[in-house]
């Protein structure tokens, strides 16, 4: 081996960075909005005008008719990813909302990609440089979480800080040094200062903690837990405006989430739900028919294989000073089974309100991809198949790469194989209204007029993508109350009551369809012309 080919087979992991970073940075505009960014932005300004406030400094800055935090209707919402935007956007003195939203965009997938690099060394801390690669690519190409990681700045943001949390997380337990118990405090309280479920975070620390120290020996380590969760606490306040005043709003933040009565409807299995009375079952299913096959074959083989060791290590638990885990590994791997499962579970036992999918579950992602990777090297050890797991593994990884090339930018409503296209039609679709931009450009494309009157056959809110449309052609929309005088219909099939599919009325009469995006044959978006 000559010394350049030495250094590629040492570096050539930075070039897969580089080129996932460089497909983030070419690919953001390629998002349309989606339904609640102007609410999310909204939390930040009212967060950032009350800092301001506080510190009595560059009041000037301050954004006008923006109502104030203790009045504010969604106070409890962490707001830390969105105080960054905001500074972001003062800095560099964004004023358009075209500008504003597209580089909302460019911040959410840079972010991801920090969590992505999070993720490819945490398993690197157990796996060696090509498994921890092949965990990096099924980490980025989920469809759907890829998607979302250019717009979705709650979940996906959520679920990036919870990613570094767990880097650290384990890297204390491996080296038992101060300074990552430092910094995984701090990371949680950015975690928790971006959404209040963070807190299951100190609560696994404490736990795993006490039960590696249990013996005699080293049971004076315990002192350790009260600097963590005190500094945790600290962080989680300085990072959280709502809490400034009162700390113990915490506590009322998280019975809020929890009891949180979302009175939205969910189409699922060809039914509109409320979501307070979704099937117990919808949040596995969802999961299920959202991933691609190759992680859940690799998640089953995973808890399998989990499940197993953890079993026999209980039943060979003579010593009563050791515990259910042998190495650092099984102690992560158990870690990451109790996100997965304890969630969902929890969450079917509670009966908890569900938005749209399992985006309020997307930090339960990290640790099934962990999962995952366990069971492919576990698989890998195998000699006699060796060979055949990686060809299989490269296939449908493949197969996933070309899937999100030709179905880019609507990935986000990827179904597997387990769904196919004549029973799509009965899930979600577009409930983030994403391709509402691409249809607006569209109408402007298609027609001269100066002033183009629009009827929604939708529940989705299509006014809103007006604000990534150019400046001087916002105005050329005019959507209309009523079909009479409409110019143009268009429906992204989001219903949202029992109204009938719009190919089932009588408005294809009068209406023809003349441009629709398609998912795997399946329209997810569309437009009809008055004749």
């Amino acid at each position: 081996m000559n010394r350049y080919t030495k250094y590629i087979n040492q570096n050539y992991h930075y070039l897969i960075f580089f080129l996932f970073f460089l497909l983030q940075v070419l690919s953001y505009d390629d998002f349309g909005y989606s339904w609640d960014e102007s609410l999310s932005r909204l939390n930040g300004i009212v967060s950032f005008n009350y800092i301001l406030e506080k510190l009595n400094i560059l009041e000037n800055l301050k954004y006008d008719n923006v109502p104030n935090l203790n009045d504010y209707i969604d106070n409890e919402y962490g707001v830390f990813f969105e105080l960054i935007n905001i500074l972001f956007e003062k800095t560099l003195s964004l004023n358009d909302s075209l500008d504003i939203f597209y580089f909302r965009h460019l911040m959410n997938c840079l972010f991801f990609f920090i969590a992505s690099i999070y993720f490819y060394y945490t398993l690197n801390l157990f796996y060696s440089k090509n498994i921890s690669i092949l965990g990096f690519l099924l980490f980025v190409l989920h469809p759907r979480i890829f998607a979302q990681s250019f717009y979705n700045s709650k979940d996906i943001i959520f679920l990036v800080f919870f990613c570094i949390s767990n880097f650290y997380f384990i890297k204390f337990f491996i080296s038992k040094r101060i300074k990552f118990l430092f910094l995984l405090s701090l990371v949680i309280g950015l975690t928790i200062g971006i959404r209040v479920m963070g807190i299951i975070i100190p609560c696994l620390f404490t736990l795993f903690y006490i039960l590696e120290n249990l013996e005699k020996n080293k049971f004076k380590k315990i002192y350790l837990i009260i600097p963590f969760l005190i500094s945790t606490i600290i962080f989680t306040i300085i990072f959280w405006p709502y809490l400034w005043e009162n700390p113990l709003n915490l506590i009322n933040s998280f019975k809020s989430m929890s009891d949180y009565e979302w009175k939205g409807l969910v189409f699922f299995e060809s039914k509109y739900y409320s979501a307070q009375y979704l099937p117990w079952y919808y949040l596995p299913k969802t999961i299920l028919i959202t991933m691609p096959i190759l992680y859940i074959l690799l998640f089953i083989i995973g808890s399998f294989l989990i499940f197993k060791f953890l079993l026999s290590n209980l039943i060979n638990l003579k010593d009563s000073s050791k515990n259910i885990w042998e190495n650092k590994e099984e102690l992560f791997c158990f870690y990451s089974l109790i996100i997965v499962f304890f969630t969902i579970v929890l969450i079917i036992e509670l009966n908890s309100t569900l938005y749209n999918g399992w985006r309020q579950v997307y930090f339960i992602y990290p640790s099934i991809v962990f999962i995952c990777i366990y069971g492919l090297k576990q698989l890998l050890y195998i000699k006699n198949i060796r060979k055949f797991v990686l060809s299989i593994f490269g296939i449908l990884l493949v197969y996933i790469l070309n899937w999100n090339y030709q179905n880019h930018p609507y990935q986000y409503v990827y179904y597997n194989e387990l769904i196919n296209n004549k029973i799509i039609k009965n899930y979600e679709l577009d409930y983030w209204g994403v391709s509402n931009l691409k249809i607006l450009k569209k109408i402007l494309e298609i027609s001269k007029d100066k002033k183009i009157k629009i009827y929604k056959y939708s529940n989705s809110p299509y006014e809103y993508s007006l604000n990534m449309i150019e400046k001087d052609q916002r105005n050329r929309l005019i959507f209309t109350n009523t079909i009479d005088n409409a110019q143009y219909i268009v429906t992204n099939y989001m219903y949202r009551s029992k109204k009938p599919h719009i190919k089932d009325t009588n408005l294809i009469n009068d209406f023809k369809l003349v441009y629709e995006i398609n998912l795997d044959n399946v329209s997810i978006n569309s437009i009809y012309k008055k004749k």
